[in-house]
């Protein structure tokens, strides 16, 4: 029976028979027992295909960090190179101890992993840094010398746009120091630098008072006057440290200074064909060209890595935020080589 004769049937209502009547209803269950089968198949057929999509999209997200993570592993994260090596180790940013990238001990760490790797014929220490804790780059520089004695690996420094003051303290641990035609390089010397907010305390009529052992223990206090006594003291400092960072580089760069070292300790900073000149570099060239001059050896990049999650480097750098602009006004004084 179509559903024509079915229609026409059940139009005549009370003229069909009883037996009519029953198989119009028994064939209009069946049409909807069918038309439910087909639409429960495509929601299993459509099921099947979502599960299938969200498998492969986990499976693309392990394989994913898997080739991460190898490539953490064979980039100086904790594991075996796979075959004679060009270890890079970034010197990026201010050279600080609270640095998540270049703090002396975040750089050694990667320094010492290339070092102790077999596969590592060379290292690079790859600075991009305007300078920074003269500690943090003693630490570094320490490192180097301990990686060229130990384990006999030689080290070059190639400075970036930038190696300025303790960033080229780190360079000059170096056995060869190479820089752009237009890097700028030296900076060389210490600074101090102090808040002095007492005036501002005065006009809003704020008095600050500090009970000390000594006369020089509350040095450069931001909130109270400045004395010539604490000046001196000051000046003091940071000419010794001048001084001592002046003796390095007379030291390191024995024998290829063209100048009195007075000319080197004037602060200012010079482009990489002037320093060249000047012996502060012994070539001028980048990372590619000292790459290219060893093509047996495969460059890989040893760190550091900072480790990123979703949320966590936002609240780490809120919090850094707010707990330096503390630091900076309750403990003002800071010394860098700069």
């Amino acid at each position: 029976m179509t559903m024509t004769s079915i229609d026409n049937t059940a139009a005549h209502g009370p003229q069909a028979s009883a037996t009519e009547q029953t198989g119009i209803l028994q064939k209009m269950l069946t049409m909807m027992l069918e038309d439910n089968r087909r639409r429960e198949k495509q929601q299993r057929r459509d099921t099947w295909f979502k599960r299938i999509a969200i498998g492969l999209l986990v499976a693309a997200s392990l394989a994913g960090y898997y080739t991460f993570f190898r490539t953490l592993v064979s980039s100086g994260g904790g594991g075996a190179t796979d075959g004679p090596t060009l270890a890079v180790i970034q010197v990026r940013g201010a050279i600080m101890p609270d640095s998540k990238l270049t703090s002396g001990g975040r750089v050694s760490a990667a320094i010492m992993a290339a070092a102790k790797d077999e596969n590592v014929k060379k290292i690079v220490l790859y600075i991009e840094s305007p300078g920074g804790a003269p500690v943090e780059a003693e630490r570094i520089a320490q490192t180097v010398n301990f990686a060229r004695e130990k384990h006999n690996k030689p080290i070059v420094a190639v400075i970036g746009n930038l190696g300025a003051s303790a960033g080229y303290m780190v360079a000059l641990s170096a056995d060869e120091i190479v820089s752009g035609q237009y890097s700028l390089v030296g900076s060389i010397g210490a600074v101090i630098q102090s808040w002095q907010l007492d005036g501002l305390l005065a006009r809003l009529d704020v008095k600050a008072k500090s009970y000390t052992s000594g006369e020089l223990k509350a040095l450069l206090n931001p909130f109270e006057p400045g004395t010539e006594k604490g000046a001196k003291k000051a000046q003091d400092l940071v000419n010794t440290l001048g001084a001592l960072f002046a003796d390095l580089v007379a030291e390191r760069r024995a024998g290829k200074l063209t100048q009195d070292i007075s000319t080197y300790t004037s602060g200012e900073v010079w482009n990489g064909a002037q320093a060249l000149k000047l012996g502060l570099v012994d070539a001028n060239g980048t990372l590619e060209s000292v790459a290219a001059a060893t093509p047996e050896l495969e460059m890989v990049n040893f760190g550091p890595f900072e480790n990123k999650g979703l949320i966590a480097p936002l609240l780490g750098a809120v919090q850094d935020g707010v707990s330096r602009g503390v630091q900076a006004l309750a403990e003002p004084t800071a010394i860098s080589v700069r």
